[in-house]
């Protein structure tokens, strides 16, 4: 299925990633006296205000190219009305395993567009979520039925005729 534009990922400045990351990986682990410059400047050039605890560890979680795309793609979204086809897209799209290379932005978008409280856990741990089913794989539509706040197929009462 093809997306609305303002679905699509935004074009990123390869150049200003760059030196974020790098920036990035300064601040992460920089002791007192070592951050306070390269805090002020990341802050800028990502039009951000971040404080230097948020960097402390990305190291052990992800990429720093990848956190700063993320953090990126979050300050470029803003919830959307979507309909039940584009979130089960955009649910596809954000699951890693699928392959999508820009599946952290579809990630990002269904975050900001997800009404139920388990958030991302409807995508990477979805055993935790009691409405999703227990046995197997919810699938992308599942998913985006809870994220739109509706109920799940399984739960779904039947279409009438």
């Amino acid at each position: 299925m093809d997306l609305r534009p303002e679905l699509l990922p935004p074009p990123l400045d390869a150049v200003r990633v760059a030196r974020l990351a790098e920036l990035a990986t300064r601040l992460d682990g920089a002791q007192p006296g070592q951050w306070e410059d390269d805090l002020a400047e990341f802050n800028r050039v990502a039009g951000s205000a971040i404080p230097i605890e948020e960097f402390q560890g990305i190291y052990g979680a992800e990429d720093h190219e990848d956190w700063v795309r993320r953090l990126l793609y979050q300050q470029a979204l803003v919830p959307a009305d979507v309909t039940r086809e584009e979130m089960v897209e955009i649910v596809s799209r954000a699951m890693p395993q699928n392959g999508n290379p820009n599946y952290d932005f579809y990630f990002q978008l269904f975050l900001v567009n997800c009404k139920h409280p388990s958030g991302s856990d409807l995508i990477f741990w979805p055993n935790l979520v009691a409405e999703l089913p227990q046995d197997r794989e919810p699938t992308a539509e599942e998913i985006a039925d809870l994220a739109l706040g509706q109920p799940t197929g399984r739960n779904r009462p039947p279409d009438s005729p």
